[in-house]
C-alpha cells in the first residue's frame, strides 16, 4: 500500500481548486472566478487501486503587501514540512511570474524531503508552442522532478499525472477510510459552499472580509436543516447582497442548497440571515 500527502502551491487563479476537484471527482474545494477565494488549507482524499492520495489545497500566493495577503501566504506554505510531494501549479498562459519566484525561493529555503513537481495548467487556453516554451523555461531551473502539462478544467493529462505521482508515493498504511473524500468538518464545508456562491453572485461591492458562519445544523436520516449568518460591515452591502425583493439572497441560498444536497446525498433546507456587524474599536 502507498499513501502520501500532496501539497498544491500556486498563484491565485492558477487552477489549484479546480485541479483538486478534478482529482477527487467532485467539488470539495472552493472554485471562484474571483481571486483569493481559498482562504485556508483544505484536504481531500482519492484512492486509486493500492494508493491513497491525500491532497491539500492552499490559498493562492499573491504579492499584495497587506496583513491578509501575508497571512494567507504563510498558511499556504505551512504544509510544506508534512508534504511528501509538492505540486507547483502554474497558469501556462501567464507571463508574469512574481508569485512563482516567491514559491521557488521558499521551496529552496524550506524544503528538505518533498519531491517537487511542476504542473502547467490551462493548456487548453494556449497553443502547443507556448506549452513547450514554458516547459523549457521552467524546466531549466533544475528544481522539478517531473513536469505535467494538464487542463484541470477538462481533465486532460490528469490521470497520466496521477499515474506517475503514484510511483513517488511512500509505502505506508493508508490513513483514512476508502469512503472518505473530504477531510473537513461538515460545518466548515457548508460555510465554504455558501461563501463561494456569494462570491459568484456579487461583485466588488461586497468585500472579501464578508464572513459566513454556520450557526446550527439539524441532521436527520433523510434531511439536513442548516442555519447560516452572512456577516457584513456596511449597511449598503445588505441591500446589494439581499437584492430587489430578496431575489439575490434567494438565488445564493438555492445554489448553495443544491450543491450541499448533491454532496451529502440528502434533502437540504438552508436558511440564510444577513447581519450587520460593527467594526468600530472601543
Amino acid at each position: 500500500m502507498k499513501s502520501g500527502t500532496i501539497l498544491l502551491l500556486g498563484a491565485t487563479n492558477s487552477g489549484k481548486s479546480t485541479l483538486i476537484n478534478q482529482i477527487v471527482g467532485q467539488r470539495v474545494s472552493m472554485v471562484s472566478r474571483k481571486k483569493q477565494s481559498t482562504t485556508f488549507n483544505q484536504k481531500a482524499v482519492r484512492n486509486i487501486s493500492e494508493a491513497e492520495f491525500i491532497i491539500q489545497d492552499t490559498p493562492g500566493i499573491f504579492t499584495a503587501k497587506t496583513k491578509i495577503s501575508n497571512k494567507m501566504t504563510n498558511t499556504a506554505f505551512s504544509g510544506i514540512d508534512e508534504a511528501d510531494i509538492v505540486l507547483v501549479v502554474v497558469d501556462t498562459g501567464v507571463t508574469k511570474n512574481n508569485e512563482l519566484k516567491k514559491i521557488i525561493t521558499t521551496l529552496n529555503q524550506n524544503n528538505s524531503h518533498s519531491k517537487i513537481f511542476l504542473v502547467l495548467n490551462k493548456i487548453d487556453k494556449v497553443n502547443r508552442k507556448s506549452v513547450l516554451e514554458k516547459i523549457k523555461e521552467l524546466g531549466d531551473m533544475n528544481l522539478f522532478n517531473e513536469i505535467f502539462p494538464i487542463s484541470a478544467l477538462l481533465g486532460d493529462g490528469v490521470d497520466e499525472m496521477l499515474s506517475i505521482i503514484k510511483k513517488y508515493l511512500p509505502k505506508r498504511k493508508k490513513k483514512f477510510s476508502s469512503k472518505k473524500t473530504l477531510l473537513l468538518k461538515k460545518d466548515i464545508y457548508y460555510t465554504e459552499v455558501t461563501r463561494e456562491k456569494i462570491y459568484d453572485r456579487t461583485h466588488k461591492e461586497i468585500p472579501y472580509q464578508c464572513k459566513v458562519s454556520t450557526d446550527k445544523v439539524v441532521n436527520s436520516k433523510k434531511m439536513i436543516t442548516i442555519h447560516q449568518t452572512i456577516h457584513i460591515t456596511k449597511k449598503s452591502h445588505k441591500y446589494i447582497l439581499v437584492g430587489n425583493k430578496g431575489v439575490n439572497l434567494k438565488n445564493i441560498g438555492e445554489s448553495a442548497r443544491k450543491e450541499i444536497s448533491k454532496f451529502m446525498n440528502k434533502k437540504v433546507n438552508l436558511f440564510l440571515f444577513v447581519k450587520l456587524i460593527s467594526t468600530n474599536k472601543s
